[in-house]
């Protein structure tokens, strides 16, 4: 009883350690030269199963350090998580590392949910993307304010031309949420300002 107690009360070190040696059984055996999208999706799966939230971030912090091409997109795949600490984590990653594109998000902006699409363009605005502007514009018509609000932060950590005209048009957005947001990104920008 005392030694079932005392394992139940460790920090989960031990599981993140045997989920790393693990991760070679549901992992293709070639999986350091196989398609990096069918590794994705083997992890993925696997980290699904997972419903303790502090043990999928530490297995999570446990396969960031490693040089692999399916790490990205795992973290890439992990911007539309339903927990927004698994998002946040997937966006520290990302930022940390150098071996993906940002334009790996463009065909990412249109789906669905909405966290995902405001996450992915949060992304979007950190790496502050000129090429990403056209593919944001296709936002501007979604449904869903946090989106659109999203949309005009990453625009105005962006800026450019183009993004300046596009957000104009989201200050005249029907929410005045989406119209705040887009007047403050307007206000970094430019010198003139909205009354």
């Amino acid at each position: 009883m005392t030694k079932f107690l005392r394992k139940a009360r460790r920090d989960g070190s031990e599981a993140v350690e045997r989920f790393v040696r693990e991760a070679e059984d549901f992992l293709p055996a070639d999986f350091k030269t196989a398609d990096p999208r069918t590794v994705t999706e083997a992890l993925l799966r696997r980290l699904e199963i997972i419903q303790n939230r502090a043990m999928k971030i530490k297995m999570l912090r446990a396969i960031g350090p490693f040089e692999a091409p399916w790490v990205p997109l795992v973290f890439l795949d992990l911007l539309a998580d339903p927990s927004e600490e698994i998002r946040d984590l997937a966006v520290r990653e990302l930022l940390g590392r150098e071996d993906w594109t940002v334009s790996d998000l463009y065909s990412r902006l249109e789906k669905p949910p909405w966290y995902a699409k405001s996450t992915r363009l949060r992304m979007l605005g950190l790496k502050k993307d000129a090429g990403a502007v056209p593919h944001i514009r296709g936002t501007l018509g979604d449904p869903n304010s946090e989106v659109k609000r999203a949309a005009a932060w990453a625009l105005g950590e962006i800026g450019g031309t183009e993004a300046r005209a596009l957000l104009v048009r989201l200050a005249r957005d029907a929410n005045r949420y989406v119209r705040l947001a887009a007047e403050e990104a307007l206000d970094r920008l430019c010198d003139f300002k909205f009354s």
